[in-house]
């Protein structure tokens, strides 16, 4: 059979077909410790989920997790007629048969394993098509990522400030050529290197932000009204290229976020975001152009700012650029708190967001009630990663 004609159905019967002298134990299974051996997690190409998954899902046994504390299942069954066991605990995992049946057991899994691959990848692409799946969410990773170079910024700022202050009138004699010596302002190249490392940190940080605003209103999206639980989120939107980010800002905003917000967001986007992009040649570029008896004009070509940079207006990156970036940042996220204070407490987080939004929202009327939820969810969360329950 190829890949083109599996379904879900095939690929399934299958995988019960090799695991097919897989059955449970009986009372004539025939039990004998002296002739079990020990295959570890190295030999066994199935990890616990998976191997849980054949038993629980393909083969139909009764499965029971986290039976004991530091054990999260022990399943008995019969292979041709002889006893065997698949144990998973805190400090090992490991599957005991019949030293007789030990290469053949190995061989099936391995056999096993890429048809799994194939079943998974077909039950994803189905759940993906119909929105039965969540979205990893890493806002705080990208809000922290703004705070540290939020912070970075700053200090080297004030840094900056100190040594120019310390240094301010004073000079080295620096040599040229032998006897040519000229003035140099003490520290300078000191006060150099902060100031690209300002201006780097700065274009993180812009670039950072819109890594964000695109990543929170993607999750943010299917808490909209404007959200269609008929289409598929993963392929209509997600994969769709022209679903960019001031695309996103109309599907979740509307018409309800101010256009001073929008329209800065844009200016701060197309000129200092993609200010290395490509090489510097992308769709928004500095060009210069020579105009006659004036001199050299810029250009910058961009969507919308198809102008030189005129009446103190500049692509440059600056500190006094990055605190009115930053305020229409701040300002964008405050817009977003209000419009959507429910939703965002789920986004802020870090919970993993569902397309399905109802499985989070139902029966939540107020911040408080959101609230105890977030935390009863982290509480259970943390609950099943600790193998010691």
């Amino acid at each position: 059979m190829t890949d083109d004609t599996y379904t879900i159905d095939s690929l399934t019967k299958e995988i019960k077909y090799h695991l097919k002298n897989i059955t449970q134990v009986t009372d004539q299974t025939l039990h004998d410790d002296s002739q079990l051996i020990e295959i570890g997690y190295l030999k066994n190409l199935l990890n616990p989920n998976l191997l849980a998954y054949c038993f629980d899902v393909i083969l139909g046994f009764h499965v029971q997790y986290k039976i004991f504390e530091k054990v999260n299942y022990v399943i008995d069954f019969d292979y041709k007629g002889t006893y065997a066991s698949v144990g998973h605990f805190k400090m090992s995992y490991r599957l005991s048969i019949n030293k007789e049946y030990r290469d053949e057991i190995i061989g099936i899994l391995k056999r096993v394993k890429p048809l799994l691959e194939k079943l998974f990848m077909m039950l994803g692409e189905h759940a993906l098509n119909h929105n039965v799946f969540s979205m990893k969410n890493e806002t705080k990773e990208y809000f922290a990522k703004l705070v540290f170079y939020e912070k970075r910024i700053e200090n080297l700022v004030r840094r900056k400030g100190v040594i120019e202050e310390k240094c301010y009138g004073k000079y080295d004699i620096v040599k040229i050529k032998g006897n040519i010596k000229c003035m140099r302002m003490k520290g300078a190249d000191y006060i150099n290197t902060i100031e690209s490392e300002i201006v780097y940190d700065m274009e993180s940080y812009i670039d950072t932000f819109f890594s964000a605003l695109e990543h929170v209103l993607t999750l943010l999206f299917p808490f909209t009204d404007t959200f269609d639980q008929e289409k598929s989120y993963y392929y209509c939107f997600i994969r769709n290229t022209k679903w960019h980010w001031e695309s996103k800002i109309q599907d979740v905003c509307g018409a309800s976020i101010p256009n001073s917000i929008t329209s800065k967001l844009r200016r701060i986007k197309e000129i200092y975001r993609n200010h290395n992009a490509h090489g510097g040649f992308s769709r928004e570029m500095m060009a210069y152009v020579q105009i006659p008896k004036f001199g050299r004009y810029p250009m910058y070509i961009g969507k919308e700012y198809l102008k030189g940079f005129v009446d103190g207006f500049s692509d440059e990156i600056t500190y006094e650029m990055y605190l009115d970036a930053k305020k229409t940042f701040s300002d964008f996220w405050s817009f977003l708190d209000k419009k959507y204070l429910v939703p965002m407490m789920f986004v802020r987080s870090g919970l993993p967001i569902p397309v399905d939004t109802q499985l989070y929202m139902e029966n939540i009327n107020t911040a408080d009630e959101a609230a105890w939820k977030i935390k009863k969810m982290w509480y259970d969360i943390d609950n099943q990663s600790n193998m010691d329950w």
